[in-house]
């Protein structure tokens, strides 16, 4: 008689460590989850009814079944029997099954499945066969597998050379993402949560009902892709009108995000690029592929593959805003790490994905190439790093009515940003890490404008005309320049200083329009917070400075998420038509929140929690709210607080009562309608 199976163990606990896979939530479930990497042995074990195992007399095989398989008849998709043949051992696109040991009614096997498997869940079925052929036994195991990539095997096409890289880029659950201008970027703490219980059922769903194929849900480049339906789990709102969800800059994490999808099954409200760009990222490194979180300061958004972002102002030297380019103050997008068999030799490796826009996955080295040709979006993402800005003004004697003042071709791309592996600084900027010579070559060498050049003219519509375009010939007989502002203290004056210089020997007459705008992350106008259009008079050989005070006045109550100002300067000298313009981006810096831990923390003993925050204005904080969250302390809160007087200190305590013990991260976030985007964060370890 066949042997009668009467119980399998997966190991799911024993084996997570060597597949690293032991962070997992759902492993240390009752019973644990089985969640293992494709292209790795697992070990387990199987126990007989009526008899031990006579490999004489016997045969064994193991059948997987994919969960969600299309096919309406239960077909397996992979299995082996045991086998002791190297060949098949050795073979990593098989499926290779071997015993380990033999004691008493219980064996223990070696199971590996290809490295090209598709990731999902998993079922297997044992078949027991007499090598007589007269009698068989199946047994099919009611326990769910989790399979992954493993970009630890160099045959999977997820594979990192440089492995230690992987304890960042898969392993690692805190992280920072990078928001702000050029001269003041911070560091949000952000909590990817890709090992809670809840995130591999998600992404089982979101595999599910992808339209991916069988095959294709093996490919990281398909995987990749079906991360676009993060716009199915978190709404992108960029009305800024937030009432009836939760603000963008209120999200400490992935990890609530996913929990509340999780929990209620709709879409969760609000998310814009950091957040869509960070949830990617938590799937892909639950998946197993290697992902990181970069932000591009001074990004382009050229929709029509022109390379270039052309600003449009009226004869009144009103800023025209449009629909479809754009410059964002940042940008931030996800990249993620594969081979890539589909494309020539060299374009592997990492890969841009925008979710934001549906874009990518670009290979790194294509937009550093301008390699244009290929799939995937790559000259969208040439221009987002690398664009040049046209600035035309409003010219009825030009045959296209505008007159190119202006070309900058250094403005766009001027850092992307990402957290250094191996280290986190929670207070500071040391795990900054510009990897910009990745994606562009040195801003202003020969090399950065010849590849830009070669995109241009490989694209259609009108790059060929633009860049060819030369400004209108004009003597420049009056010397220009802006001061740059790096940041302003919220509640502080500032100015904005020009300075001219008279090359001639004649009087010359300037006339200056000046706007100040608050604006969005996005580039989109909030509100006008100064205005003003002046001539003023430079003697012959002169030099002449002129200043312009912005009032805190005036702009306090008009400012919007992340505090953004954008000056603009347009002059006209009377006698010449010369014409200059210049702009400036800089933030209002906001106070920071401090978080202060009242005594040493305990598992199962409750600990006091400090949020201190001075009102820096001279007029009420309204409508306020703390967020705040911590693995292994707490979940996710959202907490309305009461008014905040004109410079008053305020301070929130909360009590909470650790879960585990360890180094836990805290990450505090303050917004109220005055002041947005304030930031805390803590390192708290629990004894």
């Amino acid at each position: 008689m066949a042997l009668k199976i009467s119980s399998v163990n997966l190991m799911a606990l024993e084996n997570s460590k060597a597949h690293r896979t032991i962070k997992y939530e759902a492993v240390h479930l009752n019973p644990p989850t089985p969640i293992f990497r494709r292209g790795q042995e697992f070990e387990f074990e199987v126990s007989f009814k009526n008899r031990p195992y006579n490999p004489q007399a016997d045969k064994l095989r193991v059948l997987f079944y994919y969960e969600d398989d299309k096919r309406t008849t239960k077909i397996p998709r992979g299995g082996s029997w045991i086998t002791d043949s190297p060949d098949i051992h050795e073979d990593m696109e098989m499926w290779s099954l071997r015993m380990v040991s033999s004691q008493g009614k219980t064996i223990k096997l070696k199971m590996r499945t290809p490295t090209n498997t598709p990731i999902g869940c998993w079922k297997i079925t044992i078949k027991t066969d007499l090598r007589s052929h007269l009698s068989s036994e199946t047994y099919e195991h009611p326990e769910t597998i989790y399979l992954l990539l493993n970009p630890w095997n160099k045959d999977d096409d997820s594979f990192m050379p440089e492995t230690q890289l992987l304890e960042e880029y898969v392993l690692n659950d805190v992280g920072k993402v990078y928001t702000g201008a050029k001269d003041s970027i911070i560091g949000r703490h952000w909590l990817f949560g890709q090992f809670e219980a809840h995130v591999l059922p998600i992404l089982r769903q979101i595999l599910k009902e992808s339209n991916l194929d069988y095959n294709e849900k093996g490919n990281p480049l398909n995987l990749c892709q079906t991360t676009f339906q993060t716009h199915s789990i978190i709404k992108g709102n960029w009305t800024f009108n937030f009432e009836d969800g939760t603000r963008p800059d209120l999200w400490t994490g992935s990890a609530p995000i996913l929990k509340e999808y999780s929990e209620t099954g709709e879409i969760v409200k609000y998310g814009q690029c950091w957040v869509l760009a960070s949830v990617a990222c938590s799937l892909c490194r639950a998946m197993g592929l290697p992902a990181r979180v970069v932000t591009n300061i001074f990004s382009a958004k050229d929709m029509d593959e022109s390379l270039t972002v052309d600003k449009y102002f009226d004869k009144d030297f009103n800023f025209l805003e449009s629909e479809s380019e754009s410059m964002w103050n940042f940008h931030v997008w996800t990249d993620v790490w594969m081979a890539r068999p589909d494309l020539p030799s060299g374009f592997g490796g990492w890969q841009a994905i925008d979710i934001t826009s549906l874009k990518g996955p670009a290979p790194l080295e294509a937009i550093k190439r301008g390699e244009v040709g290929l799939e995937h979006d790559v000259p969208y993402m040439i221009a987002a790093v690398n664009a040049d800005v046209i600035d035309w003004l409003e010219d009825d004697k030009e045959l296209l009515g505008f007159k190119k003042i202006r070309t900058t071709t250094d403005h766009v791309g001027y850092k992307m940003l990402t957290k250094k592996p191996h280290i986190f600084d929670p207070n500071g900027d040391r795990d900054q890490d510009d990897i910009m010579n990745q994606y562009k070559n040195p801003e202003g060498s020969k090399e950065e404008r010849l590849t830009l050049y070669k995109a241009a003219y490989k694209c259609s519509g009108r790059s060929c005309e633009v860049f060819e375009m030369e400004k209108a010939k004009e003597v420049e007989e009056i010397k220009f320049n802006m001061n740059d502002i790096e940041s302003v203290e919220i509640g502080k004056n500032f100015s904005i200083v020009l300075d001219m210089e008279n090359t001639v020997d004649q009087i010359r007459n300037v006339e200056i329009a000046v706007s100040v705008l608050s604006v969005h992350y996005n580039g989109v106008k909030g509100h006008t917070v100064k205005k003003t259009c002046d001539t003023v008079e430079i003697a012959p050989k002169a030099k002449k400075q002129i200043t312009i005070e912005v009032k805190a006045d005036d702009y306090i109550g008009k400012l919007v998420e992340f505090g953004f100002l954008k000056t603009y300067l347009i002059a006209t000298v009377q006698e010449t038509k010369q014409l200059w313009s210049g702009d400036d981006d800089f933030q209002i810096k906001r106070p920071s929140l401090t978080v202060e831990i009242g005594g040493p923390l305990k598992v199962g003993k409750p600990g006091k929690i400090s949020f201190k925050l001075k009102n820096p204005l001279k007029r009420p904080l309204t409508e306020c709210q703390l967020a705040f969250d911590c693995p292994g302390l707490l979940k996710y809160q959202k907490l309305p607080f009461r008014n905040v007087s004109p410079e008053e200190n305020m301070v929130i305590e909360a009590n909470q009562t650790p879960l585990a013990p360890g180094k836990l991260n805290l990450v505090a976030l303050f917004h109220c309608k005055e002041l947005q985007d304030i930031m805390g964060s803590a390192l708290l370890e629990v004894s």
